[in-house]
């Protein structure tokens, strides 16, 4: 991190702008600062105030007072005197030339675009809501002149004739989270949106969305796999089988993989939970996966590479094999609601089928539920391969045992059939 001390000015901020290694601009003669955000396509604003000792290690506080280019210098620096004014009769206010819905949200871009608490995909998801319909809707309307029947009529109305409520709801939510980001950091003088809330719109609640992948497909799912590759085969196969989200799948390793314990570990970094899960594997998934690192070459790092071995595959290229693979009627995400259903209809405990999906427990669970519960879960896993089995999951393990006893299946697959057709897919 570098500063430069100079004489802030429009032109001389453009002038260091290409300059990588400066990150500040410290102004000779303020206690005036502008700090460069990543991109380098914004930055903030900050100004010492020297009065302000908060008892710790007696330092004063440095006060963000808007964002650049939103705030150029020039308008800063008329804008400047009377800050300071306020500052010496311990008035305070925030310093912003907001004035349009439009400032804000392309301000919250940059925000979410700088943010290291949010995955890539979270970070893509709301550019998109506020490029394609947030910011055409609401760039020129005014913050002070702003009520819910302009947001009902330019955003929540032509959204609902299109996407469904839930995803409306989404929508707007990103909007709320806009604002009182700003709120929080004190970019406004006041929240449009504070007293907006989606039922003021709407009332009616929004229904989750049903699965599309219903058990009576798996099995003609099964025989259309026979005809694809091994590694677009084993990603729907190990989702389908784990229930797990696609970059939970797709980012798998073969380190991940413990050979002796016989469990399949998802680091934290790649679950939305930002919670390592654990899920055992079956006797069945241990037969499929060797068999399929058996077809691998040496030293392969990934369960699913990319054209460069050393990256994994991307999730556009994952969900493409889902496209070929339901004929564009299901998505990876049915296969996840898939595992879920069935795990009920088994009758699998509702806790247990909660911790293998990884979905966020509520505070009270994490409270007063402390087991792992990871035999219940091995069990769980048992007794619905044991049905996958039926199905035709045999085919592409070519394992007959290991079935779950405690549910009466009665069709038992042949075994030398099922060695056959396995020798078959290798």
């Amino acid at each position: 991190m570098s500063t430069k001390r100079i004489r802030i000015s429009d032109r001389a901020i453009e002038k260091h702008l290409s300059n990588g290694d400066i990150t500040r601009l410290r102004d000779e003669r303020y206690a005036l600062e502008l700090r460069f955000h990543t991109s380098r396509e914004s930055g903030s604003w900050y100004l010492v105030d020297k009065r302000r000792n908060n008892g710790r290690n007696g330092r004063a506080k440095w006060e963000r007072l808007g964002c650049w280019p939103q705030l150029k210098a020039s308008a800063l620096f008329e804008l400047l005197p009377l800050k300071l004014a306020q500052m010496a009769t311990q008035s305070d206010s925030t310093v912003s030339d907001w004035q349009t819905f439009g400032d804000c949200l392309r301000w919250y871009l940059d925000h979410v675009s700088s943010s290291k608490q949010l995955s890539a995909s979270r970070q893509s998801a709301v550019k998109s809501v506020i490029t394609r319909h947030l910011l055409p809707a609401l760039n020129e309307l005014s913050l002070d002149d702003a009520r819910k029947h302009h947001i009902k009529q330019r955003v929540i109305w032509p959204l609902q004739e299109e996407y469904e409520l839930r995803t409306v709801k989404g929508y707007f939510a990103i909007l709320k989270a806009a604002f009182r980001q700003a709120a929080r950091e004190e970019l406004l003088s006041h929240n449009p949106m504070a007293a907006m809330q989606f039922g003021d719109f709407i009332q009616a609640k929004a229904k989750p969305k049903e699965g599309k992948l219903h058990p009576a497909m798996v099995k003609p799912l099964f025989a259309r796999l026979q005809q694809m590759t091994w590694s677009e085969r084993m990603l729907v196969l190990m989702q389908l089988a784990h229930g797990t989200r696609i970059s939970e799948t797709r980012l798998a390793r073969w380190c991940h993989i413990d050979w002796e314990n016989c469990v399949w570990r998802i680091p934290a970094s790649h679950t939305k939970t930002k919670e390592t899960l654990y899920l055992p594997l079956t006797d069945q998934v241990m037969a499929l996966l060797r068999a399929y690192q058996a077809v691998q070459p040496t030293g392969r790092l990934l369960l699913f590479p990319s054209a460069n071995p050393k990256v994994p595959i991307g999730k556009d290229a994952a969900n493409d094999i889902y496209q070929k693979v339901s004929q564009g009627e299901w998505t990876s995400h049915d296969c996840r609601k898939l595992a879920r259903t069935r795990l009920a209809d088994l009758g699998v405990d509702k806790f247990v089928g909660e911790r293998l999906l990884n979905h966020k427990l509520s505070d009270l669970d994490q409270a007063y539920i402390h087991t792992t519960t990871e035999s219940l879960k091995r069990e769980a896993l048992q007794t619905y391969h044991a049905w996958l089995d039926l199905q035709g999951f045999f085919i592409f393990h070519g394992k007959t045992e290991g079935r779950s006893e405690k549910q009466n299946f009665h069709a038992k697959p042949d075994t030398a059939r099922a060695g056959s057709e396995f020798a078959d897919l290798n």
